[in-house]
């Protein structure tokens, strides 16, 4: 009854949270202060119920460990917010989920990053869910659990807790590098997410003058590699000409 708990109260704060950071988005209202104070509720979330992570809830769902009561809801809730991606970007991933929004938060630290191409972050992620997919299927063995997923948002002292205070403490210095790595659900979501309805693209205002490209953390704009677009608004805050829209994909860039 726990999990069915949390599990409903993630489904609505899904429910709410993507639509209205989609709109946020839309309307140009997301601003600094208020994208921080909804990435520190998420991640507060994530300590309130942990059951509808994404990351930790597919891979249980690989090993067949999702209770029978709760597998129907799963089934459709995850479903459901990997499509979401194709109708309005990775809003889930990059505001919404409680691991993704607490390395956003790490990220904010101010000193010297390392950027690493999108290209190469795609390529790695891709090795390690076929890695993730072969464990589970052939040692039904939980690989998220090992990186401290559930033992940190549970509060649980451990060898798995350490490994995700280094994950995080990575995030200081490299953006997002268990979304960008590792995240199983991430690399499903971009499939959609690089196709999407809405996203973020030039309008007619545009100088190329490269201030987007240089904010950018997972270096999207330059590569138009926007499958690994997390929405992060960095890029339209910086732009000095009103040059970078959230919005549809049939208007040119």
């Amino acid at each position: 009854m726990k999990i069915e708990f949390g599990m409903m109260l993630g489904i609505i704060y899904t429910a709410i949270m993507v639509p209205l950071v989609s709109y946020l988005l839309y309307k140009g209202k997301l601003n600094k202060g208020l994208g921080w104070l909804i990435l520190v509720i998420s991640s507060l979330m994530g300590f309130a119920f942990f059951a509808p992570l994404f990351p930790w809830q597919l891979q249980l769902l690989m090993l067949g460990k999702i209770p029978a009561g709760n597998l129907p809801m799963v089934l459709m809730v995850s479903t459901a917010v990997i499509l979401s991606s194709l109708l309005v970007g990775r809003v889930f991933c990059g505001h919404v989920c409680p691991p993704g929004a607490l390395q956003e938060l790490a990220y904010l630290a101010p000193w010297k990053k390392v950027k690493i191409s999108s290209s190469i972050t795609t390529k790695v992620r891709w090795g390690v869910f076929a890695l993730i997919v072969l464990v589970s299927v052939l040692f039904s063995f939980n690989l998220t659990k090992v990186l401290g997923l559930q033992d940190f948002f549970e509060l649980v002292l451990g060898p798995g807790l350490v490994i995700f205070l280094v994950i995080i403490l990575a995030s200081t210095v490299v953006y997002r590098p268990f979304c960008r790595f590792i995240c199983p659900f991430g690399a499903l979501s971009s499939l959609f997410a690089g196709r999407s309805w809405f996203g973020v693209r030039r309008n007619k205002n545009c100088v190329q003058c490269g201030r987007c490209e240089k904010v950018c953390p997972p270096q999207v704009l330059e590569q138009r590699a926007g499958s690994e677009c997390y929405l992060c608004g960095r890029c339209m805050r910086t732009c000095h000409k009103d040059a970078l829209e959230y919005t549809k994909a049939e208007v040119k860039e």
